[in-house]
This record gives structure tokens, C-alpha cells and sequence, in this order.
């Protein structure tokens, strides 16, 4: 909002707001401050932080949960922009969209990956196991989510990540399917398991394999075809 051409306070601390989420002081789900402490770090009365808030949230950047808080739903209007672009998206046109950021970013996991990595990517992997054999879909979605977004994560790379967690929020449905979860829970080392072991190892080439075996699968899935192996 400006008058006579000149900033408005509000202004500023969206601008503020929007700089600091970008610069990765809040990451993508985090929750921002309460407002007194965020009206005292930006030199802000009740009045215009609330306003700058409610004009960050009708933007998409954040989102307010009642008697929870404000959460850092995106990291710039791209991503809000993407977000859109993917809700409601055909399933084999999202496996594509995945197949163009899992695999590189595969790669860089196992180039850049540390402990605390591998060990989120082992918990995840321990929970999307549990939840298949006890036939917990929506356990084992979001364990399979985690682990890929985990994998992501272990690239190091601020700008994919952020892309990644706006997919991962968008599209419904292309991520697992009934016969995902039934080999996952008929076999005691799948696929998933050879990802994590490659990323492991630092075995860039096998990784990038390995997610790509992965999504042919969710290919094959929704087609009804057997899935492929790894595995000469």
C-alpha cells in the first residue's frame, strides 16, 4: 500500500517479512514468531504487523492455523504460483515433473548427504515399512513423501527444496499407490531401500538410477504393469 506515491510501514514489513523467509531464517513449514516478539524485531505496532500478515497469507507465502499459529507455507510467489499450476495435475504428468527433480537431486544427496540425513532418511524409511505391513495407507504416504523430500533435503539446495516441499503439498495421489504398498510390505528390501544404500555409499550413479526405477514403477503402477527391478 503506498499514498502519494511514498511506502507505507505495512509495506515495509511485508517486504521485511518476505526477505527473511526467503533468506531462510523461517524455512518452508516453520512458524514464524508469535506477533509481539515479531512486532519488536521489526519495529512494528499491533495494527500494521497484523495487516502485513494477513497480506503475507492472502499471497500464499503463509498460512494461519487457529489456535496454532502462522506457518511459512511457501518461500516466494513462484512457488505460490507453482503450487496452482500442480493442484489437481494429471498423475503421469506429475510422475514426469518428479522424474526431472528426484533424479538430479538423488545425485547431489549422495555427493552432499551428512549423518543427520541419513539417519531422517533411515527413520522414514523404518515408519514407510511399518505402515505397509500394517496396511496404513495414510501412514505410509506420508513416511514415502518424508523419504523423498528427506532425499531432496540431503541435496543441500535451498531453491530445490522449496520446489520439491510446493509438489509435495499439491499433488494428491501420484506419490503411492496399492501396489506400492503391498511390495513394500511383501519384501524385505525394495527399491527404497537401494536409494538410501547408494546415497549412503555416495554412489551418485546408482542413486540417480535407483529414483528413476522408482518413479517407472509408479508408472507401471498406474498402468497395471509389473514394476521393474533395479536389478540385473
Amino acid at each position: 500500500m503506498t499514498v502519494n506515491g511514498r511506502r507505507s510501514v505495512v509495506d515495509d514489513a511485508i517486504d521485511d517479512i518476505r526477505l527473511r523467509i526467503r533468506q531462510g531464517e523461517w524455512g518452508l513449514g516453520d512458524r514464524i514468531p508469535p506477533e509481539p516478539e515479531l512486532g519488536k524485531a521489526l519495529g512494528l505496532s499491533r495494527a500494521p504487523l497484523r495487516e502485513a500478515l494477513r497480506a503475507l497469507v492472502h499471497a500464499g507465502l503463509l498460512v494461519t492455523r487457529q489456535g496454532d499459529g502462522t506457518f511459512v507455507a511457501a518461500v516466494d510467489e513462484q512457488e505460490v504460483a507453482l503450487r496452482k499450476g500442480l493442484q489437481g495435475a494429471d498423475r503421469f504428468e506429475a510422475i514426469e515433473v518428479r522424474r526431472s527433480l528426484d533424479v538430479p537431486a538423488a545425485a547431489l544427496a549422495a555427493q552432499r548427504r551428512d549423518q543427520e540425513d541419513l539417519d531422517r532418511l533411515q527413520d522414514a524409511l523404518e515408519r514407510r515399512r511399518a505402515a505397509a505391513e500394517a496396511h496404513d495407507d495414510d501412514g505410509f504416504r506420508q513416511a514415502d513423501i518424508d523419504f523423498h523430500r528427506g532425499v531432496v533435503d540431503a541435496a543441500h539446495n535451498q531453491l530445490l527444496a522449496g520446489i520439491y516441499g510446493s509438489l509435495a503439498a499439491s499433488i494428491d495421489g501420484s506419490w503411492t499407490s496399492p501396489a506400492g504398498l503391498e511390495r513394500a510390505a511383501s519384501t524385505e528390501h525394495d527399491n527404497h531401500d537401494e536409494l538410501f544404500e547408494a546415497i549412503r555409499d555416495r554412489a551418485a550413479q546408482d542413486a540417480m538410477m535407483v529414483a528413476g526405477s522408482i518413479l517407472d514403477n509408479q508408472a507401471s503402477d498406474l498402468e497395471g504393469k509389473p514394476p521393474r527391478s533395479t536389478r540385473s
